[in-house]
């Protein structure tokens, strides 16, 4: 696949983590300094991108693969200008269709790469298809992580198999929900050794999103948390900076 745009997989190995929070306010970042953005619900269960921004897309990718849409009905623009795209409707449409699906999502994801500066892919939670076809197809993974054992064992499984299938993968971490500098530093360096010790390989750590009433009430009202000032929003626009000043030295190779 050629580059002329970035693809990044937000992902996590554990549900609960805040993974699809962190890639739509990442998305709504991104799409605020200027650049051309498309959010991918690559979750072909439940997807939560359009719930949590308060949108209703005319169709899904499976509704294209079907023959039952056209391709500008699939790419939804949202009311602040972020192209949303949902892999299905509901949960249960891709079973027995899988395969379809994917074929589809390539060759969507081939055009849009023309389109837009940046295509974040936001996957389910755990090592499933989806979750290692988006990691496949993104020029760098990140990983959203909270200092919790069940969170933190679950990331290191899909951070294993993704070395194990790639040593030189290009996956990045993020820490969610937490009180202090301090705090999300010693979650990432413990995850580091973890990683390290048992796959001779540690994730590049990005940076943290704090735990904050601001950001549990954005999500209860559907709206991306960044669109207010705040901590919350600082972290993500940390965040966007990082990525775009170091994206040369992250990407896998071309």
């Amino acid at each position: 696949m050629h580059r002329s745009s970035t693809i990044l997989t937000v992902t996590s190995g554990k549900g609960g983590v805040g993974k699809s929070v962190v890639a739509v306010n990442l998305a709504e970042v991104l799409l605020g300094q200027g650049y051309r953005v498309a959010l991918l619900d690559a979750d072909f269960g439940l997807g939560d991108c359009a719930v949590l921004l308060n949108e209703q897309p005319e169709a899904a990718v499976l509704d294209l693969a079907r023959h039952a849409a056209l391709r500008d009905e699939v790419l939804h623009e949202t009311s602040r200008g972020l192209t949303l795209i949902q892999s299905v409707a509901a949960p249960g449409d891709a079973d027995g269709r899988e395969r379809t699906l994917y074929a589809t999502l390539d060759t969507l994801l081939h055009d849009l790469r023309d389109s837009y500066d940046y295509i974040l892919i936001d996957t389910p939670a755990g090592t499933d298809g989806p979750v290692r076809w988006a990691l496949d197809r993104a020029d760098l993974g990140l990983l959203v992580l909270v200092g919790e054992p069940t969170a933190v064992a679950n990331a290191y499984c899909l951070a294993k198999l993704t070395y194990q299938a790639d040593p030189d993968y290009p996956l990045s971490l993020v820490v969610n929900f937490a009180d202090t500098t301090a705090e999300a530093d010693s979650v990432a360096d413990r995850f580091g050794e973890i990683t390290r010790r048992f796959t001779g390989q540690t994730p590049t750590y990005l940076g943290w999103v704090p735990y904050a009433a601001t950001l549990r009430q954005s999500v209860r009202q559907q709206h991306p948390a960044v669109l207010q000032p705040g901590a919350v929003c600082q972290a993500f626009v940390g965040l966007a900076d990082t990525l775009t000043a170091g994206i040369p030295a992250l990407l896998a190779p071309a």
